[in-house]
């Protein structure tokens, strides 16, 4: 599969983020989390779907960080979710059957170079 740069980029972040929230917030305390993702590859799109064990999170509804008046008030971090909203053309996000959550975020694909 042929990605142009930006596309590529867009789709490491957002599993890269994901991941790392659903890893660094998803399990409590002594909770065996277990994460399956798959991705799939349309000509105009490429589909990014999360399932996890975690504890409930709706990434929608989180608000992106204000930002800040200097760079002596900026934070390290916080920012993962609004870039994965940026680069998306969708999120969907709801509970599974079994009680997990299942995130899906559909990101536009530029035409490959050729």
């Amino acid at each position: 599969m042929l990605l142009d740069g930006t596309t590529r980029y867009n789709t490491e972040l957002v599993f890269e983020e994901i991941v790392a929230n659903i890893v660094g917030h998803g399990a409590p305390d002594g909770h065996a989390l277990e994460v399956c993702f798959t991705l799939e590859a349309h000509p105009d799109s490429i589909t990014l779907t999360f399932d996890d064990n975690g504890v409930p999170f709706d990434p929608r509804g989180r608000p992106d960080p204000l930002p800040q008046k200097s760079l002596d008030e900026a934070r390290i971090g916080g920012y993962g979710l609004m870039l994965v909203r940026h680069a998306a053309s969708s999120l969907e996000y709801g509970r599974t059957a079994e009680g997990h959550n299942r995130l899906t975020v559909k990101l536009p694909r530029s035409p490959a170079a050729v």
